[in-house]
């Protein structure tokens, strides 16, 4: 990670910590779930809009008499809630001036084009990352985790509590859980009924977005474990090959199928130290 990301990364998730405590104390207390109207009000947020953004799940709209956010309202309470708490994070973006950081990022390519892009990918990461420690604060997600255990079967119940969705939930526990794990995420491969892994993360905090650990097959072909959990609603429990640097190790992982449809896909948590 450049350097100048990393301060950036350090800045606003500091911000957030301190939006997040503030609440706590206006609140009294610090159970869950953390709303991102709660958060809004205390940036003064003139309004949130829920309306149709097509393809798009959250826009901020800048105003001289304070900034109104828009979340489309096609979408589920959960991601409503990430999509809201992400734009309040473009809120504190501005707010820390972090233009200036990732402005400054090098990057050994000869397209100027991919500058500008990969400044773009920079500040959703960062905001996301914002989104992250508003909904999911992490000493108290730290503190349920611990209850429940790094397990696929306290995804869902995390999710639930923290009212935000199974993905965020699983990125989260591999972000900060006690117990390294690597998350996994798998969705269908078009026109086959292969199974392709569209990202992987941890174990620890990464914002570049990638794990220390990679899969050897990236792409599983049926039938597999990995497809009884897509096809079926239990938990399945497997090995699996990663690379690790120049070393191969099987990693006992265990797998489970949500959502519904065109929109089913599949968590794995991997376990690199049981």
């Amino acid at each position: 990670m450049s350097l100048n990301l990393e301060k950036a990364t350090e800045l606003i998730i500091e911000r957030s910590r301190q939006l997040v405590n503030q609440l706590i104390e206006n609140r009294g207390h610090d159970k869950p779930p953390f709303l991102s109207e709660e958060f809004a009000r205390l940036l003064g947020v003139r309004n949130i809009v829920k309306t149709d953004l097509g393809k798009t799940s959250g826009v901020l709209l800048r105003f001289h008499d304070g900034p109104v956010i828009q979340v489309n309202k096609n979408h589920n309470l959960a991601r409503q809630n990430f999509s809201c708490a992400h734009e309040i994070g473009h809120i504190l973006f501005s707010e820390l001036k972090l233009d200036n950081y990732i402005q400054n990022i090098e990057y050994r390519t000869f397209n100027p084009q991919a500058h500008a892009n990969s400044r773009i990918v920079a500040r959703e990461r960062l905001c996301h990352a914002t989104a992250t420690e508003l909904l999911m604060p992490e000493t108290i997600f730290k503190k349920h985790l611990l209850v429940l255990g790094a397990s696929i079967n306290s995804i869902e119940r995390l999710a639930n509590i923290f009212r935000v969705s199974i993905m965020a939930t699983a990125w989260r526990i591999a972000e900060i859980s006690s117990e390294p794990c690597i998350t996994l995420i798998w969705q269908p491969l078009l026109r086959t009924r292969a199974l392709r892994l569209v990202w992987c993360v941890g174990p620890g905090i990464n914002i570049t977005n990638k794990s220390n650990y990679v899969p050897v097959h990236t792409k599983v072909k049926y039938p597999s474990i990995l497809h009884k959990a897509y096809e079926q609603n239990n938990t399945f429990k497997c090995y699996k090959k990663f690379k690790f640097g120049k070393d191969t190790k099987g990693l006992p992982i265990e797998s489970k199928g949500f959502g519904r449809g065109e929109n089913r896909y599949v968590v794995s948590l991997a376990y690199p130290e049981r």
